[in-house]
């Protein structure tokens, strides 16, 4: 699984690159603004978008429609993964996104919310 982190605190980012990286088979790759994390789109085609709220040149809200139409493949995962905004009540998510956590989030959530997509899915293949 590739993971791609849009995130400006350059710090928090890289640890919890680290962190996700621990996981077998995941591999990350870091954008501190939205033009870096646009070509990464394309170069890196990630697979999640951990995706701050408040870059240094664009919104991440903005750009989670921009990220779900340059995938193209319709499997692309975006979280809002963000301090500084409030986290939406349920049913109210902005256009693109598909889950929110506000940081700090503990470990085992951040994960939850990555996996339990695809390990439902691994689950349906099995039966």
């Amino acid at each position: 699984m590739r993971i791609l982190i849009v995130d400006d605190a350059t710090i928090a980012a890289e640890l919890t690159a680290e962190c996700l990286m621990m996981e077998p088979g995941v591999s990350v790759q870091i954008a501190g603004d939205g033009a870096t994390a646009l070509r990464a789109m394309t170069d890196f085609q990630p697979d999640t978008v951990l995706l701050d709220v408040d870059l240094p040149d664009a919104s991440g809200l903005d750009l989670a429609p921009q990220f779900k139409a340059m995938h193209g493949r319709g499997t692309l995962r975006i979280i809002i993964f963000s301090g500084s905004v409030r986290q939406c009540g349920p049913g109210f998510l902005p256009d693109g996104v598909d889950a929110w956590l506000t940081k700090p989030a503990h470990l085992s959530t951040l994960l939850e919310c990555i996996f339990a997509k695809a390990r439902s899915k691994m689950g349906k293949e099995r039966d």
